[in-house]
């Protein structure tokens, strides 16, 4: 075989230039054609690409290499890059490939099991591991994952504005991406409650975002800073989508004012839509998705939007109202998976003047009548600051309202038992304290079936705009009112 000592390379990870076969290699273009970034660095490049070096000098050689092409010695290992699992906003969902009927999909509930590393060491004045700076301004949704890189990149959506911002982390600043050519990014006019993505894994992974011009499938090539994006339907997203029976569904709003369901697999091709039976006109105040088994929902301020598996495979689209007088409250959380597997949304009853638990996916459900609204992650809610795994409307024999001054709002599951969650003083009831405007003291709280580890306090406005995700080995804290992203080491 004879080597070229000067010129291109072709690889699967790219095309590579080399001046000099000694002096190393710099990816010129990417594998998917186009031209990489002069803004990254050498280092930059080096850490997604997880390029290799020689023993003696800093020449970096492609990741397919192992021995130096000029003189056959071994090359040194590449330098550490995030290959953990991916995150998937806003709780860290599995990726599209990796759902499964048999887990809910939409909970507070991280796919991963994970934990700080040296928890007993943190308390409340613990200064935090890591510390990044945030995006330009605006509101963001954070994804992990490989996206054109060898190792796991993080990447920001403003999902008002359709922007994508890639972090470099050798240049330790934020860059933006740039369509590659064809189409921009929409911007999603969804709030940020309402408002989730999905990700199929892969060397170029693909993200699905719901916007104003459809359900988008971007996949961003970040050493190039730039991305492509297509869309499916042609209509705006009203509801975010959620993987259910492998493939990724959202309901759009056509122009005629009709609703529709669109489909796409995991590799970006297109199902036949659905047509909703029974519905109307309007879904009014669509909250987050959840998908277990043979159904998906989106609850709605008017009513349930339900996707149901057949017997012979097919899925099916319809609309349920609530029974009459009934009102559903999403800012308490996730819906109750019970150990049935069954999911119950909290309501309110206005004829009758009690909160209730209402069975999701039912055209007749089942109805559980509750003291107090709590707050929910999925398996976990909490009355007051005291953490529960029993039903929620159930009561605890022996309440202790003394600490009903703290209220812990959980953030994320994070393995059996294990809940982040943030702990506020309040004196007002639960829905006055989600409407107050007030800069207010919050407190990250560890709380496992072992031990309840406070590791971090701040003080902002809104603190349940607060979200969590993973990257490099840490768990990171962003809000849209703080001017940095504090992270903290997990164990391995």
């Amino acid at each position: 075989m004879t080597l070229k000592n000067t010129g291109e390379w072709q690889l699967d990870s790219g095309i590579w230039l080399t001046e000099n076969i000694e002096s190393g290699f710099k990816l010129v273009r990417t594998a998917a054609g186009h031209v990489a970034s002069p803004k990254l660095k050498t280092e930059d490049m080096a850490l997604f690409m997880q390029t290799l070096k020689s023993a003696n000098d800093t020449a970096q050689f492609p990741p397919e290499f192992q021995y130096s092409p000029a003189n056959g010695t071994p090359l040194v290992a590449p330098l550490a890059g995030d290959v953990t699992a991916p995150w998937i906003p806003p709780f860290g969902a599995r990726p599209i490939a990796e759902a499964l009927n048999a887990e809910a999909t939409g909970l507070r509930k991280s796919s991963v099991t994970f934990t700080l590393l040296n928890k007993a060491d943190f308390n409340g004045e613990s200064e935090e591991d890591a510390v990044l700076p945030v995006p330009p301004p605006g509101e963001y949704q954070f994804f992990s994952g490989a996206f054109g890189t060898r190792a796991n990149a993080l990447l920001a959506v403003d999902t008002g504005k359709g922007m994508l911002f890639g972090w470099l982390p050798a240049s330790e600043n934020w860059q933006a991406l740039h369509s590659a050519s064809g189409p921009l990014l929409s911007e999603s006019s969804l709030p940020r409650d309402s408002w989730r993505g999905e990700m199929a894994t892969a060397f170029y992974s693909r993200l699905y975002l719901p916007t104003a011009a459809g359900l988008a499938c971007v996949t961003p090539d970040l050493p190039a800073l730039q991305y492509e994006v297509s869309y499916i339907g042609k209509g705006a997203a009203v509801g975010a989508p959620v993987v259910f029976n492998h493939t990724v569904w959202a309901p759009l709003q056509l122009s005629d004012g009709s609703l529709q369901i669109v489909g796409v697999d995991a590799d970006g091709a297109a199902c036949a839509p659905l047509a909703v039976s029974g519905a109307p006109r309007h879904l009014e105040g669509v909250s987050l998705p959840v998908a277990y088994g043979r159904m998906a929902v989106w609850p709605c301020q008017n009513g349930q939007l339900h996707l149901q598996l057949q017997a012979d495979g097919s899925v099916a689209a319809q609309f349920l109202p609530w029974p009459a007088s009934i009102v559903p409250h999403f800012q308490f959380g996730s819906p109750y998976q019970s150990s049935t597997g069954a999911l119950w949304q909290l309501c309110f009853d206005n004829q009758e003047g009690y909160y209730t638990y209402l069975e999701l996916g039912k055209a007749v459900p089942e109805r559980e009548r509750a003291d107090a609204p709590r707050f929910c992650s999925g398996s976990v809610n909490y009355r007051f600051a005291a953490k529960l795994k029993s039903q929620p409307w159930r009561e605890p024999e022996q309440g202790d309202d003394v600490a009903a001054s703290e209220v812990v709002i959980p953030l994320l599951e994070v393995g059996p038992g294990a809940v982040v969650g943030m702990r506020l003083s309040s004196r007002q009831g639960l829905a006055a304290l989600l409407e107050t405007t007030d800069r207010t003291r919050l407190q990250l709280v560890w709380d496992d079936d072992n031990s309840e580890t406070v590791f971090h306090t701040t003080v902002v406005a809104r603190p349940w705009r607060l979200r969590l995700f993973t990257h490099g080995g840490r768990v990171w804290a962003y809000h849209p009112e703080l001017q940095r992203i504090c992270g903290w080491s997990l164990a391995a």
